[in-house]
């Protein structure tokens, strides 16, 4: 996955972010409990997706001590497009794998996720 996103300079982490805040303006603290990163690695995070033009910082309107991260017409490119480098990838990487063996796979990786951090929850 990380050679997936290379060509867009995005990292794992980078694009959960830019996917929570892909329909949403979200405040850097709401982006930590969504996402599961801690204060520091959010504000590393943040940083470089403004700085590939990807985010925008705003104060938000009803609280001035708050920033809101929103995503800019760039992130939503870049977000799309590698969106779509990772769905290939993956189906690379599970082209062994029969359909039927891979949504088993799935189902049996979401048992172990859901059963470690109910947040994973997909249904």
């Amino acid at each position: 996955m990380e050679q997936a996103l290379l060509p867009f300079r995005l990292r794992g982490r980078d694009l959960r972010v830019l996917a929570f805040v892909h329909d949403a303006e979200l405040s850097q603290r709401d982006l930590c409990r969504q996402t599961g990163l801690d204060r520091t690695t959010m504000v590393a995070v943040i940083d470089e997706l403004e700085g590939n033009g990807y985010v925008r910082r705003d104060r938000s309107s009803s609280d001035r001590r708050k920033q809101v991260i929103s995503i800019t017409a760039d992130g939503r490119t870049a977000l799309s497009e590698a969106l779509t480098a990772v769905r290939r990838a993956e189906d690379d990487f599970l082209a062994a794998l029969h359909k039927d063996e891979r949504r088993q796979l799935h189902h049996q990786l979401s048992l172990l996720y859901t059963a470690h951090d109910p947040r994973c929850q997909t249904d």
